[in-house]
């Protein structure tokens, strides 16, 4: 029987292809920058600012008390500052975590509010099956430093950019799904999505209901204008239109979220939250009317959103002119959508005399769109290998040093910051002299973070007469002030000695930005 022999493949060894490594850490970049950008130590640090000690204490005050509607500091004043939709979700969040609010637990709502977004615009641009310009945008998005660095606080901001971009991307969407036709730049409107217009717009007002939970009005200032010149500028490019059900229904969903804690809430005050909130949280700080806040040019922002975008705002100003200048806009709806949104919340917010780099951050998903949309075009358009080559490895490099600095920022910068807003081991030290349930007096001082470390029961107050009434009353009493102040105590306050029991310079590893002194009575 004859044998047949079937030579050996052997199939050779292939060296790496180190020409398709940008194009393939792009694609799987979104992934790597999620935990380290957004939840890499999240927790490892202090409670840093005013803004974080006061979201932990309005949501600690909820599990401990049970009242979710009104929000109330640990000295038991009201904090009419902000409606509650950011303190309900740390409040959440803490009690699963057995009812106790943590740093972790605080910052938590943001970072993955932060994430949601950057996960959005890539769904966003992925929908119209544009992968390229979705990793480009989304990454983008990832690590524009005040983007990921607000993020990574426990503040109100980034989730309001959240919510305005599902806002005002379903509104996008559902205007769209009523055209009935091929845009430019997108695909085709499919069957089920041309009946789904008033689904789009709902979601819309509901995305927008929740916005002004956490911000108040000012988010339909944000997105009401966005809206209507979209719209009047689009209908020259397309077909798109709002369904009248869509324009009487909207505003109906965002009053049945939003109206009836804050009707609730002027009337629990009796009409205490129209005056704080409204009048000088609102209407002074856009008219500038307030001595107590700055004034900012209406210029401001120009130069602080380019730091703020950075390390991606000369591919933004670079790729945005070429769009104009080669007529690129013209067919692509969504890098319209992206500059209209990111140009006229520029505008609306350039009006107001209180300017704070933090309010640009609902914009930066937009410009993120700009971005991506534009810059997958540029590489379409060039000719020569080399120069996508180059491009792609230039993205590549950027992002790499991006995430090397955030490392820095957190193992480095972030601490010695820290260090000059430490009271961790100042209250400490204030609590083993008096530990509750005594009350700790906080004299013309008001330190947030402070007093979410003295934990409850603490009292702040202002008039000398008070002082002199509180240490007079029988018993020890533990009181904090600023240094220049404890010379005047002791000469008003004649029927106590006050001693003093420590410096907060003492308890902090680097200088305190505003001194304090711990005082006892005798």
């Amino acid at each position: 029987m004859a044998t047949v022999n079937i030579p050996l493949q052997v199939t050779p060894k292939r060296s790496p292809d180190w020409a398709a490594f940008p194009s393939r850490f792009v694609s799987v970049a979104p992934y790597l920058l999620i935990g380290l950008l957004f939840f890499a130590q999240l927790g490892h640090r202090d409670l840093y600012s005013s803004h974080e000690a006061r979201a932990a204490q309005n949501a600690q005050r909820m599990l401990d008390t049970g009242e979710w509607g009104l929000l109330v500091l640990f000295d038991g004043r009201a904090d009419l500052q902000k409606p509650p939709a950011y303190y309900w979700a740390v409040a959440a969040l803490g009690r699963l975590n057995g009812g106790v609010v943590t740093e972790w637990v605080a910052r938590f709502p943001s970072a993955l509010a932060g994430l949601v977004c950057v996960l959005l615009v890539y769904a966003s641009l992925r929908a119209d099956r544009r992968p390229k310009a979705a990793t480009i945008a989304a990454i983008g998005l990832a690590t524009a430093n005040h983007f990921t660095g607000i993020s990574r606080t426990a503040r109100i901001d980034v989730p309001l950019a959240c919510a305005v971009f599902v806002s005002l991307m379903a509104f996008y969407r559902g205007c769209l799904a009523m055209g009935h036709s091929r845009l430019p730049g997108t695909i085709p409107a499919t069957p089920q999505a041309a009946t789904t217009p008033l689904a789009w717009h709902l979601l819309s007002a509901v995305a927008a209901g929740i916005a002004v939970l956490l911000k108040g009005p000012v988010a339909l200032a944000l997105i009401g204008p966005v809206a209507v010149v979209w719209l009047l500028i689009e209908r020259r490019h397309s077909a798109v239109r709002l369904p009248v059900i869509s324009a009487l229904l909207g505003p109906v969903v965002v009053a049945v979220v939003a109206l009836p804690w804050f009707l609730w809430i002027n009337d629990h005050t009796d009409g205490e939250f129209l005056r704080v909130f409204f009048w000088h949280h609102t209407i002074a700080r856009y008219t500038g009317s307030s001595p107590l806040l700055a004034s900012h040019p209406w210029w401001y922002y120009i130069p602080r959103f380019a730091v703020d975008f950075l390390p991606w705002t000369p591919a933004l100003a670079g790729l945005g002119l070429w769009a104009f200048r080669s007529g690129y806009w013209r067919s692509d709806s969504m890098f319209r959508f992206g500059f209209i949104s990111t140009s006229v919340m520029f505008a609306v917010l350039s009006t107001a005399k209180f300017k704070r780099a933090d309010y640009l951050l609902p914009l930066f998903p937009f410009a993120a769109l700009v971005l991506g949309s534009v810059a997958e075009a540029w590489l379409a358009s060039r000719s020569l290998t080399r120069t996508v080559r180059n491009a792609e490895w230039a993205f590549v490099g950027t992002v790499a040093v991006m995430c090397v600095a955030w490392v820095a920022m957190a193992t480095v910068i972030e601490p010695a910051e820290q260090a000059r807003e430490e009271k961790r081991r100042f209250a400490e030290m204030i609590r083993s002299h008096a530990p509750a349930p005594n009350v700790i007096l906080q004299f013309r001082m008001e330190s947030h973070l402070l007093s979410y470390h003295l934990g409850q029961p603490v009292h702040t107050f202002v008039e000398w007469g008070e002082l002199n009434d509180l240490l007079a009353a029988p018993g020890p009493h533990f009181v904090i002030m600023p240094p220049e102040y404890v010379y005047s105590a002791g000469e008003i306050c004649t029927s106590r000695k006050l001693v003093v029991l420590g410096h907060l310079e003492e308890y902090t590893t680097g200088k305190p930005a505003r001194p304090l002194v711990f005082l006892r009575t005798e």
